[in-house]
């Protein structure tokens, strides 16, 4: 039953990112400031090692794709005119 929270969570969270990655990639324009992208990352891939250490498959997954959202902003935050 716990696994079920977990990937409930993971997909809600998802259909949450989904709107505001494709308007990032529509735009071409990163909506977050560069402190709080890096923030991002790390503490995310962070949370990727936690939840490996305790075998947390969806809370694992959750992060690591919580790792490429700011990813995305980084590179639209770089190649901005």
């Amino acid at each position: 039953m716990d696994d079920l929270f977990g990937l409930l969570g993971l997909f809600l969270i998802l259909c949450a990112w989904i709107p505001e990655v494709l308007e990032t990639i529509r735009t071409k324009r990163a909506g977050m400031k560069m402190e709080f992208i890096v923030l991002y990352f790390f503490g995310s891939l962070s949370l990727v090692f936690y939840a490996w250490q305790l075998n947390a498959v969806p809370f694992m997954v959750l992060n690591l794709l919580a790792a490429i959202v700011p990813l995305i902003n980084l590179y639209y935050r770089i190649t901005q005119k």
